[in-house]
């Protein structure tokens, strides 16, 4: 309903001198960078997020700052919460918002004696941040090492500082370079540069979005290499072709010997 405010509460805790932090013993800065942390948090990234006709108390049990918001943005806040809740993923919620909770994480492991509580509404249990949270970016941990072969045209090569290849994939188009050795590119009889080649490298590939990462070189291949690997890659793409419409390989080979 418009005009309808909905509570948000926001608790930090923290000991000063050996006594707790209390509503008293607050100094300004801290209370005043609390108070703009829970602002960015709640507008989050939400298009023209206003909390003009917001409450404000603060009430004691640390610093506690209980925030009547309008609803729908107090909703807002609260499925968020939920999903950090559920996943531990800070890429789960909105940047801004993200951004406070890392913050407020990263601040808890330089000061372990501080902690923040987050309650999305009564009756359910807080998000609470401290030195022992593990909150992160999933897409953090969605880097692999790979092996793998890339194809293209070699547009720069060399480099005093950092030994690279500059590489124009033949598939994409697209621009990668490739950490190096000077040793390495010594090694190299035939001059590459502008010459399609093909390199075999170790590098991190992104699980979701398979963008490429810290790609380095293991060598140069060969032209029998190259044909060679041209070939085993078609026959991998011939047999995903054939054998795309089998749901299990198993139940394939069942059939096959009249098991089924």
């Amino acid at each position: 309903m418009p005009g309808e405010l909905s509570s948000l509460e926001f608790a930090l805790d923290d000991t000063i001198g050996g006594q707790p932090l209390t509503p008293e013993t607050v100094d300004l800065p801290t209370l005043r960078g609390f108070l703009a942390e829970v602002e960015k948090l709640i507008k989050g990234d939400v298009p023209a997020a206003s909390l003009s006709d917001s409450r404000v108390r603060i009430e004691e049990g640390s610093v506690k700052v209980v925030v009547m918001a309008a609803h729908l943005l107090a909703a807002d806040v609260r499925a968020d919460l939920a999903r950090l809740e559920a996943t531990g993923d800070l890429d789960q919620i909105q940047p801004r918002r993200a951004e406070v909770i890392e913050q407020w994480q990263n601040r808890t492991r330089v000061t372990p004696s501080r902690s923040y509580t987050l309650l999305r509404e009564a009756g359910t249990a807080p998000l609470r941040v401290a030195s022992t949270s593990q909150l992160q970016h999933g897409s953090e941990n969605a880097w692999v090492s790979v092996e793998k072969y890339l194809t293209g045209k070699v547009v720069n090569a060399g480099g005093k500082q950092e030994p690279n290849v500059h590489l124009v994939l033949a598939d994409s188009g697209a621009t990668v370079k490739v950490s190096a050795t000077e040793q390495q590119l010594g090694a190299e009889k035939e001059n590459q540069l502008y010459k399609t080649v093909t390199l075999r490298v170790q590098a991190e590939q992104h699980l979701r979005t398979h963008e490429l990462r810290n790609i380095r070189l293991i060598q140069f291949l060969s032209q029998s290499e190259e044909a060679a690997e041209r070939v085993l890659a078609n026959l991998w793409q011939k047999g995903r072709e054939a054998w795309q419409d089998v749901r299990s390989a198993a139940g394939w080979v069942e059939a096959v010997r009249g098991n089924t």
